[in-house]
Parts: C-alpha cells; structure tokens; sequence
C-alpha cells in the first residue's frame, strides 16, 4: 500500500469516528462542557496542522467554541481539505520535513509522514477522553474501533 492510500484511509477513519461520536449527541446534548470543547478543539488543530503543510498563516485557533453544526461543518471542511492536500502529494513528498512554529512560537522541522500521524493520533486521543466523559453521563460509548472501520468501508 502506497502511503497516500494508507493516509488516505486513515483520514477517512477519523472522519468516520469522529461523526459517529458526534452523532451520539444528536437526541440528548452533554451536560459536560468538555465534551463539545474536545470535539472542537480537534477540527481546530487538523485545520493548524494543514495551515502548517501548506505554508499558510494559522487560520484558525486552537481551541475556540463551535456550536455542534459548526464542529460537523469544519469537519467536512477540514477533511476535504486534507484528501486534497494527501491526493495532490507523490510517494516522496511523505519524507519532505516541514518546518513551522508551534502556539508559543518554537521552531520545529518534522517530516511530513509524522505530521500526518500526529494529526490522526490526536484525534484518537480525544475521541478517547471524550468517550470517558460520555460514560460519566450515561451515553452509551459508539463503536469507534478502526477493524471496524475497515470492515465497512
């Protein structure tokens, strides 16, 4: 599998887990404000992270409150915006090294392939913590396992 099939994929994972979680609070909001600001604060830093791939200026804040529908919306946006970015890449491009400066202004050059697992891995995180919250308040928890991601899609 060539990495952008395998990134490709990937990101659609955290799509669909991400819009199954979110859909869970669909017929009852939480009560735990955290959960909303999690959820957001995940779209806001896959938006950072592409900003950071594209040499673009920040175009969004880490952490900033989105309504449910604005979390969904920035979702679909974000992602299309991320297949297009790792549908416009060629095999090499993976190993590219980015350099960028982080919210307190330090400089860092990573490839582009750790980029990339970076912004999926942190979207599995806070799925998690969120998953703990739901729990707290009696929502039952979504499948969000990736083997079952695989087997629909």
């Amino acid at each position: 599998m060539h990495m952008q099939t395998y990134f490709a994929n990937l990101f659609g994972y955290d799509k669909w887990a991400s819009t199954r979680l979110l859909s869970v609070f669909e017929e009852r909001a939480p009560v735990n404000p955290r959960i909303y600001e999690l959820l957001s604060h995940m779209q806001s830093t896959q938006r950072i992270w592409l900003d950071r791939c594209l040499e673009l200026p920040q175009t969004t804040e880490r952490f900033m409150s989105r309504t449910p529908g604005k979390i969904k919306e920035d979702m679909e946006n974000y992602h299309r915006d991320w297949m297009d970015y790792i549908n416009s890449l060629q095999p090499g491009d993976f190993d590219r090294r980015i350099t960028y400066a982080n919210s307190v202004g330090q400089v860092f050059s990573d490839k582009l392939q750790d980029i990339v697992t970076q912004v999926i891995n942190h979207g599995t995180h806070h799925r998690g913590t969120i998953i703990a919250l739901m729990k707290e308040e009696g929502f039952p928890p979504p499948g969000l396992d990736y083997i079952s991601y695989t087997r629909i899609s």
